[in-house]
């Protein structure tokens, strides 16, 4: 009989160690992390006359929901986080850059994870396949679906492709997410990102930032109005995640991650590079992808545009909350 006990205290702790890993271990930020961003080069690459940079930064929600936050930041258990998805779009001096092609209503509602949260825009998607046609350049901050739906399952994708601003690796998984095969224009793409810091347009610089993705980058714009934003992507979810220095725990990467684990020692390091970097810059405007209060506050402040999705669709459209969750949410 005690051999039994201690084979079961054995076994306790275990389950303890693997249970602490999977929700608080591997999640902190080291303290520093030099050399990760290069914000003095992208502002001398980013700089031109005023009236020949961007005017406006535009955020186009077209969808929400609420994710609990203890995926999003490890340890952190306070309830639901608004979540928004949606792509940004440019006012430049001769059309609009697109960044983003925001996700679909069928992946949308896969994804669902609060019922009572979730929101779909028809008419803000097909607006948004519109403007990606209308768009100079479109490019994406990473390969994940709910960021390259308007871009993977475009209708007109012989139009699109040329607009196309992508690296190697966000082309690889274009395939991964269309409904058929891949329309030969998407197929046939060649890489526009050689993965290095780039000059998209004059006040806009892209700059690799592999981890979350390993086709992940950042966008540096600068604006006429002598503002600095910085699109970060999904480096991480909820700004809370900066401001504590800690990342998503290791169980997100099982169950919503798919098809590859992030690069955590990169985004650890990430979530440092950009705490500093906000510290030294209180005037940066960083604006992750799906922070939805906190896009809503820079709205609030006047730094963006932000458009949010009209709450007049039936939220409970047939799927249940989290439905294919660990085939389909890859954010």
């Amino acid at each position: 009989m005690a051999w039994a006990l201690r084979i079961l205290a054995v076994l306790v702790v275990i389950a303890a160690g693997l249970a602490y890993w999977l929700v608080f271990g591997f999640s902190k930020a080291p303290q520093d992390a030099p050399d990760v961003f290069d914000l003095a080069k992208w502002r001398t690459l980013a700089d031109a006359p005023a009236d020949q940079r961007p005017a406006a930064i535009h955020i186009v929600e077209v969808g929400r929901d609420a994710a609990p936050s203890f995926a999003a930041i490890a340890g952190r258990f306070d309830g639901s986080l608004p979540m928004s998805y949606n792509a940004v779009i440019l006012d430049t001096p001769t059309g609009h850059i697109v960044i983003g092609g925001a996700v679909d209503r069928e992946t949308a509602t896969s994804m669902m994870t609060d019922a009572d949260a979730w929101v779909f825009d028809d008419t803000a998607y097909s607006a948004l396949t519109m403007t990606l046609l209308e768009a100079e350049d479109v490019l994406m901050t990473h390969e994940h679906l709910d960021h390259v739906m308007g871009i993977a399952r475009h209708p007109t994708p012989e139009i699109l492709a040329p607009k196309l601003r992508l690296n190697a690796s966000q082309i690889e998984a274009l395939g991964r997410f269309t409904i058929v095969d891949v329309p030969e224009p998407l197929a046939v793409l060649q890489p526009d990102l050689d993965g290095g810091i780039q000059l998209l347009a004059p006040g806009v610089v892209v700059a690799p930032a592999a981890g979350h993705t390993p086709g992940s980058l950042v966008v540096f714009i600068s604006l006429a109005d002598g503002t600095e934003a910085l699109l970060i992507g999904d480096i991480v979810w909820n700004m809370g995640s900066i401001e504590a220095l800690t990342t998503r725990p290791v169980l997100t990467q099982y169950v919503v991650f798919n098809p590859y684990f992030e690069n955590r020692e990169a985004v650890k390091n990430q979530i440092r590079a950009l705490h500093d970097m906000m510290e030294a810059n209180p005037e940066l405007v960083v604006i992750p992808s799906h922070d939805r209060d906190y896009l809503l506050g820079l709205a609030k402040d006047g730094l963006i545009q932000f458009q949010e999705a009209a709450d007049n669709v039936d939220v409970h459209s047939g799927s249940q909350p989290g439905a294919n969750m660990a085939e389909q949410s890859e954010m």
